[in-house]
Formats: structure tokens, C-alpha cells, sequence
């Protein structure tokens, strides 16, 4: 008796999706992927030029008929109507495909930490009221509100600041003068894009198993750590100097720990900042 895989949607489906492809087991899932563009994929995926915001997409979406959808679009501008249309409006739409799909079991909303607005000095977690403070976590909240509405069916995916082989933003200000780096020492907060991958192919192993996962995790390594410890350590690493780099007071940002993330078990291969940007130096 052949067995059927388990349909898999990403909806705006890029490194991270991508990254998704390269850890599931071809046998349990299918994957399908739309993007606004499309761009060299990993062969597991079946790509889609397709943008949420256009109505044939939802056709598109009823279609396969997936079971379960991954949504990890991202907004293409720093402003209040890219956001409000690309997490708010999009999402609206899926959720909308979602209510007449045949065998949906699971959405997978990817949000990200900056709904954490608020300023304090204390580690924040899942079970911490997130408080917007700008319009895109203003968004990003408001577009978890329909997520909710799916109920057991949906898991909120805050991702703190994602990197990895193609996201070397800090290497390369690392490898910049020091007069280039933040005029202040915020605290900050990362999750390498393997990981969070990992992450989510763990969820969606548990849910084709039929076991239960929370509503929200908060997907970071647990360790807070300094902009310039960041920086420094990059630098030192790529044996450049730090003799003259003036340390300025600490300052914004925030700390973050997943307290859920942790409770399942799963085990990061990155737990800290030196284990990812060493194996990306190296």
C-alpha cells in the first residue's frame, strides 16, 4: 500500500523555506513553494510564481490543497502599507483558502520578536505580553490575532534576528571600520536560519504524529548578547584588530530566552553566536 506524503505549503517560500526542503524526509512530506520571484530552489520543492496578494493565489493554494502551510512571507519596504498588505492582508487571505481546504491540519505563522516593543531590563519569553512599539510589530500582532482564529490548528513562530550563510549583515560591519558600528551597545537577540528550520520541521513532524505542540514558541538561540561582544568576537576571529574600538555604554534592545522551545527537547546546533558565525568564518 503506497503511502501519501504530507502536503507542505511555504508561502513566501526563500532561504528559509529552502532551508526547510534541505531537512525533511522526502517520504513523509511534499513540499510546495510560492514566491513573488523565482530563484535557483532545492529539487524537493515544487516552486510557484506567485504573489498572496493576487486572487488567483488562493485559487493556487485550493488547488493543492495542502495540509499543512507554512506562511514566511516578508515585507518588501520598511513601511506601514507593506507590512499592513504582505502580514496582515496576505494572511487574511489564507486563512480565508484555509476554511475550505479538504484536510488541513496545521498553520505555521512565522512572526518575528520585533512585537516585543516594550523597554525593560528584564529576559523576556512566551509568556511575556508582547507590546508593540512601531507599526511592523503592530503588524505582525495583528496578523497573529488571525492566526488565532484556526485555534489548536495554529503555532505562532516568533523568530528572533535570523542568520546564516547568506545573511552575513554582522561579518561584513564586523569587518568594517569600527567608527561604521552602532553609535550605542544594544542588547540583541539571533537564531541561525538552520535551526529555526530544524525547528519547524520538528513541529511538522509532531503534527503528522498526531501529537499536540503549543500555540506560540519564541525561536532564539537564549542567549542575549551585546552588540559588541558580537562584533568583537567576529573580528577577532577574522584576526583583524580591535586595539582602538571604544565600547560605548549598553543601551536599547532587549533579551529574549524560549522557555516552550526549550520544553520540547529540541536541541539547537547553534545554542550560542560563536558556534554559527564560526562555522560561516570558517
Amino acid at each position: 500500500m503506497e503511502i501519501k506524503s504530507t502536503k507542505v505549503l511555504i508561502i513566501g517560500c526563500g532561504q528559509l523555506g529552502f532551508s526547510v526542503a534541505k531537512n525533511i524526509d522526502c517520504h513523509i512530506f511534499k513540499l510546495y513553494g510560492f514566491s513573488r520571484s523565482l530563484k535557483k530552489s532545492p529539487p524537493s520543492i515544487e516552486m510557484h510564481q506567485a504573489d498572496i496578494l493576487k486572487t488567483e493565489t488562493i485559487d493556487t493554494i485550493k488547488s493543492i490543497n495542502p495540509e499543512i502551510i507554512i506562511y514566511a512571507v516578508s515585507a518588501d519596504a520598511q513601511s506601514v502599507e507593506s507590512y499592513q498588505n504582505h502580514y496582515v492582508v496576505g494572511l487574511k487571505k489564507t486563512y480565508e483558502a484555509i476554511l475550505d481546504l479538504d484536510h488541513f491540519k496545521h498553520l505555521f505563522f512565522v512572526s518575528s520578536t520585533r512585537v516585543y516593543g516594550q523597554k525593560t531590563t528584564k529576559i523576556l519569553s512566551e509568556f511575556d505580553v508582547a507590546q508593540p512599539s512601531d507599526y511592523g510589530g503592530e503588524a505582525l500582532m495583528e496578523a497573529e490575532t488571525i492566526a488565532r482564529q484556526l485555534k489548536e490548528k495554529a503555532t505562532i513562530l516568533r523568530l528572533s534576528g535570523i542568520y546564516g550563510p547568506t545573511r552575513t549583515r554582522m561579518i561584513q560591519l564586523a569587518q568594517s571600520n569600527p567608527g561604521n558600528w552602532p553609535a550605542t551597545n544594544n542588547w540583541s537577540n539571533r537564531i541561525h536560519e538552520e535551526d529555526a528550520a530544524r525547528f519547524i520541521v520538528f513541529l511538522m513532524n509532531k503534527i503528522v504524529g498526531q501529537e499536540s505542540i503549543e500555540s506560540l514558541y519564541l525561536v532564539t538561540d537564549g542567549e542575549p548578547t551585546k552588540q559588541y561582544d558580537v562584533l568583537t568576537w567576529i573580528r577577532k576571529h577574522l584576526k583583524l584588530s580591535t586595539d582602538t574600538i571604544e565600547i560605548p555604554i549598553v543601551e536599547g534592545g532587549k533579551q529574549l530566552r524560549s522557555v516552550l522551545l526549550n520544553q520540547t527537547g529540541f536541541k539547537l546546533k547553534y545554542p550560542d553566536f560563536t558556534y554559527g558565525y564560526k562555522a560561516m568564518i570558517d
